[in-house]
């Protein structure tokens, strides 16, 4: 492995654990709360987020909108939070190591594999952002250091 891939699977491995950390703080009775009207739920926030590292790889191999489609649709019950977003980190972390090749998104963009992998990265963060953000909303006490 090499020292990029090493530093990119630190800070992505960071930004699970801290995203399991605020998935066990998430209140049954918060799950379809809308701190921000028009905004996703807090349960739509933290499934997207238990996912995006693998679904964003798929974009990046050129996934259909229908394959992408098929992909959400497939339930993420709140209990499993912690098992998928472990998943997608590990599908993350064969990819970035092992390889993969990308081809255009089903919308027209390309990228390198490199460029996927930090964007899924990035997407990661800011969701995780969202989520600590709705739980400070909703009056969540949380003392969770989001950066090492």
């Amino acid at each position: 492995m090499t020292d990029w891939e090493h530093a990119l699977i630190r800070h992505v491995g960071v930004g699970v654990k801290t995203s399991k950390a605020l998935f066990e703080k998430i209140e049954v009775q918060d799950w379809d709360a809308r701190p921000i009207p028009g905004k996703r739920t807090v349960g739509e926030v933290a499934v997207h987020l238990a996912v995006l590292l693998e679904a964003d790889l798929l974009l990046a191999e050129g996934a259909t909108a229908e394959a992408m489609q098929a992909f959400y649709a497939t339930p993420v019950p709140r209990d499993q939070l912690n098992e998928r977003i472990n998943r997608a980190f590990t599908v993350y972390q064969e990819k970035v190591t092992t390889g993969f090749t990308t081809r255009p998104t089903y919308w027209g963009v390309t990228d390198s594999m490199n460029g996927w992998a930090i964007e899924a990265a990035v997407h990661l963060y800011h969701h995780r952002s969202q989520l600590y953000d709705y739980l400070n909303i909703l009056g969540y006490e949380l003392e969770i250091s989001l950066f090492e």
